[in-house]
């Protein structure tokens, strides 16, 4: 067999330099990419409303010892945006946002924390407890 030299490809193999220094500072950005979690604000739509919630057997939800019905379709989100199933609801207790349709069913609610900066500008749902937020 005739081989040929091939000396003008090593020249196009071999990485620039820019692309050799690029290579670590783009892993490490990527490496911490997770560490420095800022707080996002989010917005709620009008009409929304906050509390201290329980969540019992289906469709029951009680917000601030107020008694609410969950309709057909409810979307109730977590504190990252995920789903939560309707089976893994009763017995749950936590700070809620929620939105009732026009018949009075709840049909979407945020699990949050108490202490999201976003609830600001949230108004307290009604309460019915005697002592404390139960």
């Amino acid at each position: 067999m005739n081989r040929v030299p091939c000396d003008h490809l090593e020249s196009a193999r071999a990485a620039p330099a820019w692309r050799r220094r690029l290579l670590p500072a783009l892993l490490l950005s990527v490496l911490t990419l997770g560490t420095g979690q800022a707080q996002i604000l989010r917005l709620f739509p009008a009409g929304s409303l906050q509390g201290s919630a329980r969540f019992g057997a289906w469709p029951g939800l009680t917000v601030n010892c107020t008694p609410y019905t969950m309709g057909p379709g409810v979307r109730v989100l977590d504190d990252q945006q995920r789903v939560v199933l309707t089976g893994q609801l009763p017995g749950i207790k936590s700070h809620v946002v929620f939105l009732r349709d026009a018949s009075g069913n709840v049909f979407r609610v945020w699990l949050v924390n108490d202490k999201d900066p976003s609830l600001a500008n949230v108004p307290h749902a009604r309460s019915n407890c005697l002592f404390g937020n139960g």
